[in-house]
């Protein structure tokens, strides 16, 4: 972890989203997780805001007094990476889905654990994601502001396997966490 004189240029902010419904199971990695992205409040002098959401579908949301939020969170994050070249799927997944009287009514899914940075109010990066090629975890993008880094850059699984990384258990316990969980919501 960088020390915390690590300054970036422009005002910080993580927010951490975590699914509202999770097994048992996801508990205890979803709290370290959100342990350590709180470490980089010090750390980086980075505002760090923890929420918690869960599949909506948004004519429902739209019903709302308070407007669609998660619905309009996550069209915010896909307007990101349509304009950096990222893919949120699997992780995100926008489907339609029957209903007992016979309509279908979109919904949108996501992920056990996201994070997003923002800089100077401006959002940075999204996690998790996809380039085509790799993935970017939650745990990537913990780790690349914990080095001072901002943007997205897929670890390479041979480095992470070789421990020049130095991922710990708990890192991997808790993408493993993520998988499981997603999986699960998924069926």
């Amino acid at each position: 972890m960088t020390d915390s004189s690590t300054e970036f240029t422009a005002p910080i902010r993580i927010e951490v989203f975590v699914h509202a419904h999770t097994s048992a199971a996801v508990v205890e990695p979803l709290t370290d997780l959100v342990a350590r992205a709180r470490r980089l409040e010090d750390a980086i002098g980075a505002a760090v805001h923890i929420e918690t959401w869960t599949a909506v579908r948004p004519a429902l949301e739209e019903l709302s007094d308070s407007g669609p939020s998660i619905t309009g969170t996550v069209e915010a994050f896909q307007s990101w990476a349509d304009q950096e070249g990222y893919d949120l799927e699997p992780a995100f997944d926008w489907r339609e889905t029957p209903s007992v009287i016979g309509h279908r009514a979109a919904e949108v899914r996501v992920p056990t654990a996201c994070v997003a940075v923002y800089a100077d109010g401006d959002l940075q990066c999204v996690a998790p994601c996809t380039d085509g090629d790799r993935s970017y975890t939650v745990m990537d993008c913990l780790a690349r502001l914990e080095e001072g880094v901002i943007e997205p850059e897929p670890f390479d699984t041979r480095e992470r396997n070789d421990g020049s990384r130095g991922a710990s258990d708990s890192d991997e316990s808790t993408e493993n966490a993520e998988r499981y969980a997603h999986s699960e919501e998924l069926e």
